[in-house]
């Protein structure tokens, strides 16, 4: 059965995509479940609650192609969504439920796109494989 796009066999994500629904499943809220995989998922969530940030959170994670050990947990990013600045014209960021669930608390790496990534690569300027290897020798 083909849940999203990303479930697809020919896509090469798909394992990883399937493997952090699973994580999520036993990690994530219980209330929040599943994970969506694919855009429209995801688009199908943004709707002012709690769903618009898994919708965020669930587009930030397959950007780091699904690398659920590295990325901050859903309640991790919940906060820091809270506290983005991108975020405070939207219902859910004024939420005083959501506040109290998701105390706002910046999180290091979310850019204004409300894509995390590692501190490392969010403060420097990403650079070639070819550059890096000149600038190693």
């Amino acid at each position: 059965m083909i849940i999203s796009a990303v479930d697809m066999n020919s896509d090469p994500r798909a394992w990883r995509a399937r493997a952090a629904r699973e994580f999520f499943a036993k990690h994530g809220p219980a209330d929040l479940q599943p994970l969506p995989l694919g855009y429209a998922e995801r688009e199908r969530l943004k709707d002012g609650s709690v769903r618009h940030i898994l919708a965020h959170y669930a587009r930030s994670l397959a950007e780091l192609n699904y690398d659920v050990e590295t990325h901050p947990s859903f309640y991790e990013y919940a906060c820091g969504w809270m506290a983005s600045p991108v975020t405070r014209n939207l219902s859910a960021a004024s939420d005083p439920e959501l506040r109290r669930r998701f105390p706002p608390h910046p999180l290091e790496g979310l850019d204004n796109h409300l894509y995390w990534k590692p501190p490392k690569q969010a403060s420097k300027p990403l650079r070639s494989r070819r550059a890096a290897k000149a600038l190693a020798s």
